[in-house]
Parts: structure tokens; C-alpha cells; sequence
């Protein structure tokens, strides 16, 4: 009998709405995956990670009340097992040094590889819960 794995539940956060909205329409692709919600702002992701429980949050390092990296730090105090991931359009080595400063985060997504960065976390967070429950 195969077991049947539950659904990533994903949070995305991005004050700019076309953004949230590519990064949604390519997350509803994959089955696995059930957005839990939008939020457009750092006191908002807070407050709907600890309302929709995620498994994930997808968190913009621009956002207009706090830094990205603020709000990554602050979700994975609360929940160091939540699977919180930083993305934006700065380059590469800008990513590098945020990763550097921020360790907490479980990664950098470049809004200009979003299809393929997605893929490769939906990937990681999968084999990340497998080792975790088994």
C-alpha cells in the first residue's frame, strides 16, 4: 500500500500582487502543494504563520513594513522546524551575503530563476520532512 504524503502547505509573502500572483499560479502546478495564504507584508506573515500553520513560508526580503530577513528570523524563533525561504531580485552575491548574515532562513530563491528555484525547494522540503517523520 502506498502512503499517501500530505500536501506542502506554502505562505506566500510579497507586497507587490503580480509577484504573488506568479509565484502562486506556479506553486498551484505541482499537487503536493496547498497556498495556505498571501500575506503582503512582515506583521502579516507572522500573524497568518501562526493562524494557517504552514509548512513553508515564501518571504520577499523587500517588504514594506520589516526586512525579509527580519521576518525569516523572527518565524523561525517561534518555529525552527517551519521551512522559511528568502527571495528577491538582488544578485547573487548580494543573496550570498544575506545568507551569511542570516543563517535561519533555509534558503534564497532568485526572482529570476522563481520556476526552477521553486522546484528545487518544493524538492528539498519534501526529502527534509521524509528524514524527519521516518
Amino acid at each position: 500500500m502506498v502512503k499517501k504524503m500530505n500536501k506542502l502547505k506554502i505562505l506566500v509573502v510579497d507586497d507587490i500582487p503580480s509577484m504573488r500572483s506568479l509565484v502562486v499560479q506556479f506553486l498551484k502546478k505541482h499537487q503536493e502543494i496547498e497556498i495556505v495564504g498571501e500575506a503582503t507584508n512582515g506583521s502579516e506573515a507572522v500573524t497568518f504563520t501562526r493562524e494557517k500553520q504552514p509548512d513553508i513560508v515564501l518571504v520577499d526580503v523587500s517588504l514594506p513594513d520589516k526586512s525579509g530577513l527580519d521576518v525569516a528570523k523572527e518565524l523561525k524563533e517561534h518555529n525552527p522546524a517551519l521551512g522559511v525561504y528568502l527571495f528577491s531580485a538582488y544578485d547573487a552575491d548580494e543573496i550570498r551575503d544575506f545568507h551569511n548574515e542570516l543563517p535561519s532562513a533555509d534558503g534564497f530563491i532568485h526572482k529570476a530563476n522563481l520556476k526552477t528555484e521553486l522546484g528545487d525547494m518544493i524538492k528539498k522540503e519534501r526529502t527534509r520532512r521524509a528524514s524527519h517523520h521516518s
